[in-house]
């Protein structure tokens, strides 16, 4: 079995591996659509995957090419009446444990020291199994007439206003000021490319402007990366696309690669945080429940 250390190594090296061939494993491309999740989501009881486990998947999915985000366990898919066919390889994912250690103080009293400990899970695609409930659901990335200019922005404008966050526009540099200031300032939409950068500029700040309202305290390049992930994990849940173009990010990429080679539990605070971030912005306009909202401080316990 391997160690808490080897299994954070080991995904670790996953994200490293696809940076170094210039893949950014937090980002839902355009190309990815027609899924119909938005998330990648468990098939059997339709609740979707957080932190850590997102980017995991959607690498999966991009060097696969598996067009739909449905994911379950070999049991799962077993009792949902589908079958994963001979010599299909899983996508290992990771989820939380809640340990309960027994101990005495000094005088002798009995203590419990609770504490999260990591372990691996092995899980399939929706491509990757055969059964009649499946079928459906194994599309094909056929064009769909669907451009950027096009793109369904509703949900994404009621999130952002749903927040109430200050946002001023003007200038031509995006960035949020902190209190006592406490607003964003960003360019123009008419400024960008077209609506999808612009959201993803405009997520990028927003998970800035959540990190106190959090409680997340961090480094400068460790919120930068929180960021990052975070607006791509909040413009896919919004429906929004994001652009494969990685001119902006070149100067990130080998400063992320050294940091998460240099600290293997840095991919797992980030988009742990990342997920954290998000559930706090779509909670204004998507109230989670009880279950929900206590999945996700179990993810962030990385």
């Amino acid at each position: 079995m391997q160690s808490q250390a080897e299994i954070r190594a080991s995904l670790t090296q996953k994200f490293v591996d696809a940076l170094s061939r210039g893949v950014i494993p937090w980002r839902r491309v355009w190309r990815n659509i027609p899924d119909p999740v938005r998330l990648p989501t468990n098939f059997t009881t339709n609740r979707q995957y957080q932190g850590l486990n997102i980017p995991l998947l959607w690498l999966s999915q991009q060097e696969k090419g598996y067009p739909a985000g449905f994911w379950g366990s070999f049991q799962q898919w077993r009792a949902a009446g589908a079958s994963v066919r001979k010599g299909e390889r899983g996508t290992t994912i990771v989820f939380w444990r809640k340990v309960t250690k027994k101990g005495r103080d000094e005088n002798g009293d009995e203590t419990k020291d609770t504490f999260p400990l990591l372990r691996t899970w092995s899980v399939f695609n929706v491509a990757q199994v055969e059964g009649k409930v499946a079928e459906e659901f194994q599309i094909s990335l056929q064009p769909n007439g669907i451009h950027f200019e096009n793109v369904d922005r509703t949900e994404f404008d009621l999130a952002v206003a749903a927040t109430r966050a200050e946002v001023r526009f003007g200038g031509n540099q995006p960035m949020y000021c902190r209190p006592p200031k406490d607003h964003i300032l960003m360019p123009h939409e008419h400024q960008f490319d077209n609506f999808p950068a612009y959201a993803v500029t405009l997520a990028h700040e927003m998970l800035h402007w959540t990190e106190w309202r959090t409680g997340w305290k961090g480094s400068y390049p460790e919120g930068e990366l929180r960021a990052e992930i975070g607006s791509c994990f909040l413009t896919s849940a919004l429906g929004i696309p994001t652009s494969d173009d990685l001119s902006n990010h070149q100067a990130y990429v080998q400063s992320w690669i050294k940091a998460l080679s240099d600290d293997p539990k840095y991919i797992f605070r980030a988009a742990a945080a990342a997920s954290k971030g998000v559930g706090f912005v779509l909670a204004f306009s998507r109230p989670k429940t009880e279950e929900e909202a206590e999945e996700q401080e179990e993810t962030a316990a990385a």
